[in-house]
């Protein structure tokens, strides 16, 4: 098969099989289809070793890291979810966080979801406390100035 010639399935020492044609500006091989698709090289390679096709909706994830490796044994089908939790970008890293920057922990109760991002109750309380304290000095300050 055509698919084939541009892979480099490396030695005994070197497990990923790292694609030598065509590469997006993301890193993942890509391959024209008879039909003159484009198609990613994981997951061209995931469909053959499965013998089906990746369910909609869904992605193949490169356990091994490496974007341009098709290696089948280091591809698995997952939920697009799945597949951002597993990653390095800053969504990733932020849905793995368990505690806000001051340290009091996500939980059911004490998170509270705004724009997408969530959000410590307790620093929210804290911060509002302190707003309040301020407004309230200023008035008081401003009283006794006669203002």
């Amino acid at each position: 098969m055509r698919f084939f010639e541009k892979v480099d399935k490396g030695s005994e020492f070197d497990a990923c099989w790292i694609w030598k044609g065509a590469i997006d500006e993301d890193g993942y091989g890509k391959f024209r289809m008879p039909d003159k698709s484009v198609k990613g090289t994981h997951i061209i390679s995931w469909e053959l070793a499965n013998n089906r096709t990746v369910p909609k909706g869904w992605h193949v994830d490169h356990l091994c890291r490496i974007r341009a490796c098709c290696n089948p044994d280091h591809l698995e089908a997952v939920e697009h979810s799945e597949n951002v939790r597993r990653g390095t970008s800053f969504a990733a890293k932020n849905a793995a966080k368990t505690h806000c920057p001051r340290g009091h922990e996500f939980t059911a109760e004490n998170t509270r979801w705004h724009h997408n991002s969530r959000e410590c109750i307790t620093c929210i309380r804290q911060r509002d406390r302190q707003r309040r304290q301020a407004q309230r000095a200023e008035r008081e300050f401003d009283s006794a100035r006669g203002d």
